[in-house]
């Protein structure tokens, strides 16, 4: 094809038409230009599909990303609600007067000790920061999408910064005053023991250290459930926003 209109031009040239040489010239040109100007132009429509076909998949993970974190905030909220029930009995026994130590202590063993810290498994926001592909997103998706990341590792550190002093707490305890199994059960035939173990003092260190474990540990469950709620509500708003661009 060029060889077939450079031989144009120099028959033109040859036959001293030097105007239409010209005129020809110019218009191989803006042939040239607009070629050039098509393939970019296809280009970017390809690259604006790929694009949106990438900005499509992580929409629908995110989707997926907020089912799972669904599931788990109902699974721990589920916990938590029990030990909730566990600890409010408890409290009521204060309600009776002149409760002797040791029956004090004795309900502490039908609380729960087990921490659990906040933590999601869900990671497509944070792979959308870590690639720089968070820029795909639309501006009000983006700021929101960001925000909900804070709150969660937010959430998660709170979480993890409560149980630590719950832990805390119970490591005091263990440390002065042995294990459950070695208070009530390895010690019955050790009178000397028993009778340190069960002093009254030592019993009301004890239940101070464990109350003190126990109210950390209740302080950042029932923390948990209510940054639970507002997570829940920031994601039920972005996934109303990406519906509807996925609907476009």
């Amino acid at each position: 094809m060029i060889k077939f209109f450079r031989k144009i031009r120099q028959n033109l040239l040859l036959e001293g038409k030097i105007g239409k040489y010209l005129k020809y010239a110019i218009g191989e040109i803006i042939l040239v230009v607009l070629g050039i100007l098509i393939a970019l132009q296809l280009n970017n429509l390809n690259d604006e599909r790929k694009t949106e076909n990438l900005r499509q998949v992580y929409y629908k993970q995110l989707l997926q990303d907020f089912e799972n974190d669904k599931a788990y905030i109902k699974e721990h909220s589920s916990r938590i609600d029990s030990n909730m029930v566990k600890f409010r009995t408890f409290k009521d026994i204060y309600n009776q007067p002149n409760l002797p130590i040791n029956k004090i202590i004795s309900k502490v063993r039908n609380l729960a000790w087990p921490l659990y810290n906040v933590q999601f498994k869900s990671n497509t926001i944070h792979t959308l920061q870590n690639t720089g592909d968070i820029k795909l997103m639309p501006p009000i998706i983006r700021e929101q999408l960001i925000s909900l990341e804070k709150y969660i590792e937010e959430t998660e550190k709170v979480s993890k910064y409560n149980n630590d002093k719950s832990g805390e707490g119970t490591s005091a305890a263990a440390n002065k005053f042995g294990s459950e199994e070695f208070a009530f059960k390895n010690i019955q035939n050790q009178p000397k023991l028993l009778e340190y173990v069960f002093e009254e003092k030592n019993l009301i260190e004890l239940l101070i250290k464990l109350e003190f474990s126990q109210y950390m540990k209740v302080e950042s469950e029932q923390g948990s459930l209510i940054r639970f709620k507002n997570i829940l509500s920031d994601m039920e708003e972005i996934e109303i926003l990406i519906n509807k661009e996925l609907k476009k």
